[in-house]
């Protein structure tokens, strides 16, 4: 398989270096003589319910597994302190433990107001919502996390436009016995968390309750959550089991830390004199519920079924009041003066089944799925204010509502893994699935009633090739797809759904490497994502622009580039991970976004930059094309390097390098968000001790330090109109969250 040839030197020449660096690494560790292995039966690897399965071997596509081990090892604060060293993984990090958006190989990477990431997030097999822009799981619940990479509508559905990260829940018998943490750590960071599990002959499973707090750097950004987690099992026979998965969790947290304009970053990153950001004061409430049944029925056969139901249900404040009622001037050293209150409550619920076997060089796996998604919907002013000091401007009044809206999103999808041993060495997997998906919306404002379906196909076809027992070649090409929502379809019944298309390459080995036992997985994208939806006058613009204003399948991004991730096992106690991904990610086509310079909220439209002679009070709307464009927020380059020493019995130091090169701000790429690497520095202790009589107990404490150099930098840049509303669009009028500097954690855990 060829990728396109793009005129661009930087991208062959990293092709070229990636493709030799490979070889130079693989070939060494081939014998002429090497027989392939012997395949005596083919079982299908694929599951949207289920992560128990070999999901590595044989894939025809790039994937990344992060073990409990290592997620307990990385004491994370952020699931991003786990997932660094995962290559094509970007996060959008807006402030605060829970604030991550994340990305893969640069999809969608020009949205960051709380919409879907085009990364299917899936927790014990239910896509969850993600609604709020952050991964709505307990870290101290997650017993692994794997990354499958490419189009993974094929078994995910919708959302799932560049991939999926797949996180099961703790589990097993790991977790027997008590369990006591907590740590603590910069800017008021506390941790408390304990756990109790237990198995018998026919029963096992644990409870635990985790509280975190924070206080944290940026101004009236203080966070806490509450939850409560566990698993219950009850092993039916041999051969059969039923899981009870549980968790309620409940959170706060306030502003994110932003502030406008690369002076107040500068001067004033903790945002004492910002006062307010865009959003506000969420409180968050989260249960979820899941019911799973497994029955291995034969040597080779499995049938799983999972029963779920999610809520979520979040209250929050939106848009700082720039004018009160009267027209005066509000400034941002009053708070919690906020022009709505935003109140949401969604549920989904849903069941799937699945059910594979394998029959000699054939395996099978067909599942089915059901889901009804909910969202109730209201905003109601909290205050009177006007969007300009002009006396004619209208004034909202509060407790108007300004919209009041139900939706009902219905899924039924069925969907099919077929793998063939073609021979000993060579495994086909194929892939497909069909989602009918009904929407229906009510506007309780109006009344007004409105309903669509949609049936949408999605498909996988790859190869895995064994060249040895220790190094495959695979390749594949797959498919994802999102729907329009009913909102965007009302002014445009003709949308169509947003597709991506993934072609892939790659090789994942096992070889010796300067005397270290080394896994690598090397591949090679490119993705074409069609007719993604956007306003017609572009991204975040406002609808007075003028003219006929709708949802259209406004452009096409491509997105290309490499991966390498290399992990080496420990050699005379040290051992080595790296990460490194180069993306290149354009705008294809994206004719139409217009850019709002002066007030684009309440301003007299003016036709020409020219006539723009007060801004405060005027707006003028600037057209560009897109095209060709760096999609924003895209860093060129990423690595991660992270090194393990252990230099006596239970002692463990790593050190870790993050580099991100710069990437735009903006989708004209006119503003930058400067490159960056970062030392981060780790020390623990983890033995067995004897604390209670002769009893063994294991003992785990330890000390991390991140950004030991105190290096300031923009963990997030966002920039799409005049916000400082002078006339201007600069870098003084970009969305920026520093960096809070260096930070600190330590913390002490028993288990017994």
């Amino acid at each position: 398989m060829r990728l396109k040839k793009t005129g661009r030197s930087s991208w062959l020449r990293a092709g070229w270096v990636a493709t030799a660096t490979g070889l130079a690494v693989v070939l060494p560790g081939l014998s002429a003589g090497s027989e392939p292995t012997a395949l005596p039966s083919v079982v299908v690897t694929g599951s949207a319910i289920s992560d128990r399965f070999d999901s590595e071997d044989r894939t025809p596509a790039s994937s990344m597994l992060i073990t409990g081990e290592q997620i307990d090892q990385a004491r994370a604060t952020s699931i991003i302190d786990v997932l660094r060293a995962v290559p094509g993984l970007t996060a959008d990090e807006r402030g605060g433990p829970d604030g991550i958006k994340i990305r893969l190989r640069g999809v969608d990477n020009q949205r960051f107001m709380g919409e879907k990431p085009g990364v299917a997030i899936v927790i014990d097999g239910v896509p969850v919502f993600e609604r709020t822009g952050r991964v709505n799981i307990d870290l101290d619940n997650i017993e692994s996390i794997r990354v499958v990479k490419g189009g993974a509508s094929y078994l995910y559905g919708e959302d799932a436009l560049s991939g999926a990260v797949i996180i099961t829940t703790k589990r097993g018998a790991r977790h027997d016995g008590f369990t006591v943490e907590h740590d603590r750590g910069s800017f008021g960071y506390q941790r408390s968390y304990v756990k109790a599990g237990g198995a018998g002959e026919r029963f096992g499973g644990h409870v635990q309750y985790s509280h975190r707090e924070l206080d944290d750097y940026y101004a009236l950004a203080n966070s806490h959550a509450k939850t409560l987690a566990g698993n219950l099992q009850w092993f039916i026979d041999d051969d059969s089991d039923l899981t009870l998965g549980f968790e309620k969790s409940d959170r706060f947290r306030d502003r994110e830390g932003s502030v406008v304009g690369a002076t107040r970053a500068k001067v004033d990153p903790r945002g004492e004199f910002e006062g307010r950001g865009r959003t506000r004061n969420f409180e968050i409430d989260l249960q979820r519920l899941n019911l799973t049944y497994s029955n291995n029925f034969s040597d080779t056969g499995n049938l799983l079924a999972v029963a779920y139901q999610f809520d979520d249900e979040t209250e929050f404040w939106v848009a700082p009041i720039r004018f009160s009622g009267t027209g005066v001037p509000v400034g941002d050293n009053e708070v919690d003066r906020y022009q709505h209150i935003n109140d949401y409550k969604q549920q989904q619920r849903g069941l799937k089944l699945e059910v594979r076997e394998s029959f000699g060089r054939w395996g099978v796996m067909g599942g089915l799925e059901m889901r009804r998604n909910t969202f109730d919907e209201i905003s109601v002013v909290k205050e009177d204010y006007k969007n300009s000091p002009a006396p004619a401007a209208p004034v909202f009044l509060a407790g108007d509502v300004m919209s009041d809206s139900f939706r009902k999103e219905r899924t039924r999808a069925a969907y099919i893994e077929a793998s063939l041993g073609v021979s000993d060495a060579t495994t086909l997997t194929t892939n497909y699935r069909l989602d009918r998906i009904d929407l229906e919306d009510e506007d309780r404002m109006t009344a007004s009633q409105g309903s669509k379906s949609l049936r949408v196909h999605s498909w996988r076809v790859g190869l895995d090739h064994r060249l040895s027992d220790r190094t495959a070649l695979y390749g594949g090409v797959s498919t994802g797809f999102r729907t329009p929502t009913l909102t965007e379809l009302a002014g445009n019944p003709d949308l169509e759904p947003e597709h991506t298309l993934t072609y892939e390459i790659g090789m994942r080995s096992s070889v010796d490497l300067l005397g270290w036992r080394t896994h690598l997985n090397g591949s090679l994208f490119h993705i074409e994502r069609r007719d993604f939806i956007l306003s017609n006058v572009g991204q975040y613009v406002s609808t007075r622009v003028g003219g006929d204003i709708f949802h259209d399948n406004v452009g096409h991004t491509v997105s290309r580039g490499l991966e390498l991730a290399l992990q080496t096992e420990v050699q005379h106690q040290l051992g080595f991970d790296v990460a490194y991904t180069y993306l290149h990610n354009r705008f294809s086509r994206y004719d139409d976004y217009h850019l709002a310079l002066g007030n684009a909220q309440g301003g007299t439209k003016v036709n020409s930059l020219a006539d723009l002679t007060n801004p405060l009070t005027q707006v003028y709307f600037q057209h560009y094309n897109n095209k060709g464009k760096t999609v924003p927020r895209s860093p060129e380059h990423t690595v991660n390097f992270r090194t393990h020493w252990h230099p006596a019995d239970g002692w463990r130091l790593t050190a870790e390098l993050d580099h991100r090169s710069s990437s735009y701000a903006d989708e004209i790429n006119q503003e930058k968000n400067p490159a960056r690497t970062l030392l981060n520095l780790m020390l623990s202790f983890d033995r067995d001790v004897r604390v209670f009589g002769n009893e063994r107990s294991r003992l785990r404490a330890f000390v991390k330090v991140d950004n030991v150099t105190d290096k300031r930098y923009w963990l997030i840049a966002r920039g799409h109109h005049d916000a400082n509303r002078d006339g201007v669009y600069n870098a003084e009028d970009l969305s920026i969250v520093p960096s809070p500097g260096r930070t600190w954690s330590a913390g002490l855990s028993l288990k017994f």
